[in-house]
């Protein structure tokens, strides 16, 4: 059973594994309108396996239940936004939506947002408690999922906002009530509106 040179490879080492593919970076991620869309992965060497849109079929569904339930009862932060929100004049189902489900032109699933506003492809975040106490994350890798899954949103053409619950106490509303507007300005009618 001896292979001559005592089962070692090469100068008396394992070879190396079998490279795995790694994502573009997020430069040469095409985003719907700036050529994207459609073959976006496929044009860019990201291959979707089988095993691959099943996993993301079942990340979809267990996400549209948590999804339901967040609606329902939104946290602390995320009624905040609503106030502030509701200040700005935005009404809730006409200009935005709550926990809205993002999918790639391939119908790819992406994330669920805390606010978005589909017409014009801008999502707000609230990051509150979950996102910094430790408990929340006892991996220590919250900072760069988080980071990861904003990136993957803005990817497929959303401008995103993150706003921090420590942004809208009340010493500092109003600078919250004109940050979150001056976003929504700025973006607003960027992208052609169908006919209605």
């Amino acid at each position: 059973m001896s292979r001559g040179d005592g089962g070692r490879r090469g100068a008396g080492r394992t070879p190396d594994p079998p490279a795995r593919p790694v994502a573009p970076p997020a430069s040469r991620l095409d985003a719907p309108g700036k050529g994207g869309g459609r073959g976006t992965y496929r044009r860019l060497g990201v291959s979707r396996t089988a095993r691959d849109r099943e996993q993301n079929r079942r990340d979809e569904r267990s996400e549209d239940l948590k999804a339901d339930k967040r609606r329902g009862r939104p946290s602390v932060p995320e009624q905040q936004m609503l106030g502030v929100l509701a200040t700005l004049g935005e009404r809730y189902g006409e200009d935005y939506t709550r926990e809205h489900k993002i999918t790639a032109g391939d119908g790819w699933y992406v994330a669920h947002v805390d606010f978005a506003w589909p017409r014009d492809r801008l999502v707000i975040e609230v990051y509150g408690g979950p996102h910094y106490k430790p408990f929340f994350d006892p991996g220590g890798d919250r900072d760069s999922k988080e980071a990861r899954r904003i990136l993957a949103i803005e990817s497929v053409g959303w401008e995103v906002l993150i706003v921090r619950d420590y942004e809208m106490k009340e010493k500092t509303w109003l600078r919250a009530v004109e940050k979150v507007k001056g976003f929504l300005d700025e973006h607003r009618d960027l992208w052609p509106k169908s006919e209605e």
